[in-house]
């Protein structure tokens, strides 16, 4: 059976796709030589409200997984289907961006050694830098059985034959100290394991751990809870939204101030790393308010809300290809003299790219085997246009 279609995820995907391509756009001006104090302060505080984006993506995979299939349908073939609409448009993108950099940098695409270089590329992204996102996401995609398994057995042994309320207050107890664990995860992540020396596979993974699925696990977990219960998840994020903001507000402020005190001449965004207790209060909250948010636009329909569908729809493929027309937009801009101009100049080359990936994106999806560059969203506009077609010509009483 088709269910019904959740508005606010889209509004949300758009939401997460602009603060992606925007916080991209401040990486490529703050570390500029020529970047004066007040521009620098400026996209640092900037900085912190894309934070959201890249970890709501990881929310809405897990949303959606459990609203579409956790209850049990069959999941192979889903898994195959998302192969092709993931993972191979990522392998297509990787050659892309190998391509681009080794006649970036004058050097032959292909010579010794390249094969094992390219592997590289597939799993530890350096040339794409945006892609390591896609080989951690995708992991959640291959594990969702087991996800599935855990839920059903926390539904079976914790949930039947309770009320609604107990139900509510055994979901958030069990988030609460999910939450807690998360914490002391993302703290260990910042300031013990940097302190680690391991041997052989250990250390390789240690280093990587931010392309491992467990350091994201709880943002996955909290979609799950979303996907399975809407109604009741919609209820909550709208009485929470005063007090998500509030908490967002907060460590804004928080975060801000931490930024500034461990930057000296350049602003050190990596004091803001995905895996920091103190990130992922922030990410949490500003996740929890732009939810509630997106809820209260999908009730209008205006140009912004049509717009952030738009981006929504195609943001895949936008964030595959974003960062490829950012570094265009810089191969001109670093020849430039900017001092003085570095906001304006990111917030011009954030409007530029944004719409241009998503442009790009959906000219390509039109393309015969244009989702292999774009994922789900040419099947989707094939499968709309075949629907569509076949409406034509059922008989009116039929219908």
């Amino acid at each position: 059976m088709t269910k019904d279609r959740i508005d606010e995820w889209a509004l949300l995907r758009g939401m997460c796709f602009l603060a992606v391509v925007m916080q991209h756009s401040i990486g490529e001006y703050i570390y500029r030589s020529d970047i004066v104090p007040a521009d620098s302060i400026m996209l640092g505080m900037l900085y912190h409200f894309t934070r959201f984006g890249t970890l709501t993506f990881v929310f809405l995979a897990g949303a959606i997984l459990f609203y579409q299939y956790g209850q049990g349908r069959p999941y192979r073939p889903v898994l195959l289907k998302r192969i092709g609409d993931i993972y191979v448009p990522f392998v297509i993108w990787t050659l892309i961006y190998w391509v681009t950099v080794q006649l970036a940098d004058h050097q032959p695409i292909w010579q010794t050694g390249s094969w094992r270089l390219l592997i590289e590329q597939l799993f530890a992204p350096t040339n794409g830098y945006h892609l390591w996102f896609v080989i951690m996401i995708f992991q959640f995609y291959l594990l969702f059985p087991a996800f599935r398994w855990l839920v059903m057995q926390f539904r079976e042994k914790a949930l039947v034959q309770r009320t609604p309320e107990q139900q509510r207050k055994r979901v958030i107890t069990v988030l609460a100290v999910l939450a807690v664990l998360y914490g002391w995860l993302m703290y260990l992540c910042y300031y013990v394991f940097p302190q680690w020396t391991l041997t052989g596979i250990g250390q390789t993974l240690l280093e990587h751990r931010v392309n491992e699925f467990p350091f994201y696990f709880f943002y996955f977990i909290l979609g799950a809870v979303c996907g399975s219960a809407i109604q009741t998840w919609r209820e909550v994020v709208l009485k929470l939204l005063p007090w998500s903001t509030l908490v967002f507000l907060i460590m804004y402020i928080w975060l801000g101030y931490d930024l500034l005190k461990h930057s000296t001449d350049v602003i050190n965004l990596n004091v803001s790393t995905y895996l920091k207790p103190t990130t992922f209060i922030i990410v949490v909250s500003h996740m929890l308010l732009m939810y509630g948010l997106a809820l209260l636009l999908s009730r209008q329909h205006n140009v912004m809300v049509r717009f952030l569908k738009w981006c929504g729809r195609y943001s895949f493929g936008g964030y595959l290809s974003h960062a490829l027309i950012l570094a265009g937009v810089a191969s001109f801009t670093r020849k430039l003299d900017l001092t003085g101009y570095h906001l304006p100049w990111t917030l011009l080359s954030f409007a530029i790219v944004a719409p241009s990936a998503i442009i790009l994106t959906s000219l390509l999806s039109k393309l015969p085997g244009g989702h292999w560059l774009t994922g789900s969203a040419g099947k989707k506009r094939k499968s709309s246009a075949t629907s569509t077609s076949t409406s034509k010509h059922i008989p009116q009483n039929a219908k």
